[in-house]
C-alpha cells in the first residue's frame, strides 16, 4: 500500500474552481485583472512616461476611451461579443467581454495635453510627456 498525502482541502479546491471558471462568472464586470480588465504595462524614460495596454478583440478605437490627469492614466472601453459557435447539445464560451475601466498611477507628474495614442494588433499605446521636476502650474486667480 502506498502513502498518500492527505490534503483536506482538495475537494473544496476542486468545487471553488469549478464555479471561477464557469463562463457566466467570467462575464461579469467584477471580475479581476485577469478576466474583464486589460493588462498594461507603464515604464518611463527620461522625457516621457509609456503604458501599453492589451485590448485583443478591440475592433474600432472608438471602443475605447483614454483620459489623463497630471499623476493618472484612465483607460475605459468594452470588449464586445463576436459570433457564438453553436452545434445542437454543444455550447462554448471562454473568451470575456463587456466593459472595463482602468485607472492608474503614474510615476511622474506628466503633461496631459501633450499625450499621444497608438492602436494597433491589440495593443494600445499611450506616450506622455514628463512635466519638468518641481515646475508646477500656477494659475493666477483674480480677486474682485
Amino acid at each position: 500500500m502506498d502513502l498518500v498525502r492527505w490534503e483536506p482541502f482538495h475537494e473544496l479546491r476542486q468545487q471553488m474552481n469549478r464555479i471561477f471558471n464557469n463562463p457566466w462568472f467570467r462575464g461579469m464586470p467584477f471580475w479581476g485583472t485577469d478576466g474583464i480588465n486589460p493588462r498594461v504595462d507603464i515604464y518611463q524614460t527620461d522625457d516621457e512616461v509609456v503604458a501599453t495596454a492589451e485590448l485583443p478583440g478591440i475592433v474600432s478605437r472608438d471602443d475605447v476611451e483614454v483620459t489623463l490627469t497630471e499623476n493618472t492614466l484612465s483607460i475605459r472601453g468594452e470588449f464586445k461579443r463576436g459570433a457564438e459557435e453553436r452545434q445542437e447539445g454543444y455550447y462554448h464560451s471562454e473568451r470575456y467581454y463587456g466593459t472595463f475601466s482602468r485607472t492608474l498611477p503614474l510615476p511622474v507628474e506628466v503633461k496631459p495635453d501633450q499625450a499621444r495614442a497608438t492602436y494597433k494588433n491589440g495593443i494600445l499605446e499611450v506616450r506622455i510627456p514628463k512635466k519638468e521636476p518641481g515646475k508646477r502650474n500656477v494659475y493666477r486667480v483674480d480677486i474682485q
